[in-house]
């Protein structure tokens, strides 16, 4: 699901901790399946209006909490 793009305005914390918590929360809904493709760390932080490193620093976040898996190049 490369259209996955996070609601992170107004949560009151740091931004890439917003989209842990909203990758974390559409895990848990079903809405990103096992397996499912994210945005790159460009598209991602380009749909939001973010750096690069805010995006680079959630998606390692995740990965530490086990949220997601990543394989370079794929």
């Amino acid at each position: 699901m490369t259209g996955w793009t996070p609601h992170v305005a107004g949560s009151g914390q740091p931004r890439y901790a917003a989209i842990v918590q909203a990758l974390a929360g559409d895990i848990e809904t079903g809405l990103l399946e096992p397996g499912a493709r994210l945005p790159t760390h460009r598209a991602l932080a380009d749909a939001l209006g973010l750096s690069l490193g805010t995006v680079t620093r959630a998606y390692t976040e995740a990965r530490r909490q086990g949220l997601i898996e990543g394989e370079v190049g794929r």
